[in-house]
């Protein structure tokens, strides 16, 4: 079983496995840097080494962007009382 985000190593000197050349869904060609299937527009996003759309940086980023919204938005209503 693979984590999200966990690194695919291969057997050999240990280095990243390489990005499929087919779409796991349907089999059509795909080229090594592509993050969507031409054919069927599966995301291969995240797949065999390929960027994930969000890190989790990026979410921790969200979260307290929201959060921060939130505290402000309190703050001016508390006040406006």
């Amino acid at each position: 079983m693979r984590l999200e985000g966990e690194q695919v190593l291969s057997a050999q000197f240990d280095t990243p496995s390489p990005a499929p050349t087919t779409c796991p869904l349907c089999g059509a060609p795909v080229t090594a840097d592509a993050t969507r299937c031409n054919e069927c527009g599966y995301s291969l996003a995240g797949v065999a080494g390929r960027r994930a759309p969000f890190d989790r940086r990026a979410l921790w980023w969200c979260a307290a962007a929201l959060v921060a919204v939130y505290g402000i938005t309190l703050l001016i209503v508390a006040l406006a009382r």
